[in-house]
């Protein structure tokens, strides 16, 4: 037996270094002697663990792509708030450890991280703005930021595109499908997709005979429908309704404007929730998920919108739950792109090279694999979610992301989104759907 666990060691490893590509492993890391042969095989429980193996290596392994920086350099970074564990949670210890590990690593290299709230006074955006005129060496050399904030500081001139000097295995190849446009404006890099976050459904697999991807399922299932209805500026969860319906926010002139069928169909489906006793107005006072989720814990709900990470961070209080895509006409699965992103501040050569050097380390594979699973968000790298342990939910994330999509700021903003919203609340106030259509329809005529 010791023989088979010397040989599966040696195996294992001899396929991570092959699989590994530019990441190199640590001189130090040990390696079996023992020489494999044609017979042999993996024993069953280290094919178990190769996944968990795999990450820690790759979490422990510096990018083979960086070099080292003059001695004595800092590199500041400002890491938000909303994304920094708290005191006992074991993502904290992730996270810091990586900090350690890189000043470990690179000990010409002093990195300085600061926490920052994320809006408000104080926050990243906010305080970039105020520094950059009067006190340009306060900034940070990296940071992250949300898409609606990126493209604020992009227009402002606050943060650099990325094309130029990003490695393309941190912003290329090894993205998720379709991800790496979270960080693009107008086709240009901005910021580096780190951290991600999709809103889909939960629900209790007891109260439904399949899961509920359509209209028609929720109908016949009968069971209260719980989501933030009165989200603003519009109901996530009703506007991708709308585009899966085959709705437009924008014409080809790029123009406000509705159509007809879809919004019709969709509110349709809420009249007809609401008849049923499926939906009511007080869906309307909902503007976050957590406002409901308790009532998911008790039974009074069995399908609730969600987003990832809702659902990851409080499913243990509901063991049974399963994730869905939000319903919609057809059941075809649609969600939203969001999350955070790396980007820069710094015009200075060096200074970016050396945040180079901090962007690279974070991106690193098992670092963000064990980081995120830990914290309950999605990596934005391929490999790393495929190396979460909990392979349920990374599956059907993985399958997910394919249908996302990005729907512009300034159409979440728009008078359409702005006319859609209205119609929803109106429809699940008890108004008629073709005379709620008719209304709003008038608008943009």
């Amino acid at each position: 037996m010791a023989r088979q666990l010397i040989l599966a060691t040696t195996l294992l490893l001899a396929a991570l270094i092959a699989a590994c590509g530019a990441e190199r492993l640590p001189s130090s890391a040990p390696l079996a002697s023992s020489t494999p042969t044609t017979s042999a095989q993996l024993p069953a429980a280290t094919l178990v663990s190769a996944r968990s193996a795999e990450r820690e290596l790759l979490a422990i392994a510096p990018p083979a792509q960086i070099t080292p920086t003059p001695a004595n350099q800092k590199v500041r970074v400002w890491w938000p708030d909303e994304l920094y564990p708290p005191e006992g949670d074991p993502a904290r210890d992730v996270l810091e450890d990586q900090f350690k590990s890189f000043a470990q690593t690179y000990t010409t290299v002093e990195l300085e991280v600061r926490r920052k709230r994320t809006t408000g006074l104080g926050g990243i955006l906010p305080t970039l703005r105020t520094a950059s005129p009067v006190a340009p060496g306060a900034l940070p050399d990296l940071t992250l930021m949300r898409r609606a904030d990126m493209i604020t500081a992009a227009n402002e001139g606050l943060i650099v595109p990325l094309d130029d000097w990003v490695p393309e295995d941190v912003a290329g190849n090894n993205l998720l499908p379709g991800v790496r446009s979270l960080g693009e404006i107008n086709g240009v890099l901005y910021g580096v997709p780190y951290t991600l976050n999709v809103p889909h459904s939960a629900y209790r697999p007891a109260a439904f005979s399949a899961p509920p991807a359509s209209f028609a399922d929720v109908l016949n299932a009968g069971t209260r429908y719980l989501f933030p209805a009165g989200a603003t500026p519009v109901s996530c969860t009703a506007l991708l309704q709308y585009r899966a319906a085959g709705g437009r926010l924008v014409d080809e002139n790029s123009a406000a404007t509705l159509d007809r069928e879809p919004l019709l169909e969709v509110l349709t489906y809420y009249a007809e929730g609401t008849a049923a006793g499926i939906f009511n107005s007080a869906l309307v006072g909902y503007t976050r998920y957590d406002d409901y989720w308790n009532q998911f814990v008790t039974g009074d709900s069995n399908l609730v919108g969600v987003d990832t990470v809702t659902f990851l961070r409080r499913r243990s209080s509901v063991p049974s739950a399963l994730p869905v895509s939000i319903p919609t006409p057809d059941g075809t699965p649609i969600t939203a792109l969001d999350g955070w992103m790396w980007v820069v501040t710094t015009h200075n050569p060096e200074h970016r090279q050396r945040a180079n050097v901090v962007l690279a380390w974070m991106m690193r594979i098992g670092g963000q694999s064990l980081f995120t699973e830990a914290f309950g968000v999605l990596p934005s790298q391929t490999r790393a979610l495929r190396l979460w342990d909990d392979r349920g939910y990374a599956d059907f994330a993985q399958d997910l992301l394919t249908t996302a999509v990005l729907v512009p700021e300034s159409q979440r903003n728009s008078s359409a989104a702005l006319a859609l919203q209205e119609a929803i609340i109106a429809v699940l106030e008890g108004a008629v759907p073709d005379e709620t259509a008719e209304s709003v329809l008038a608008r943009f005529g």
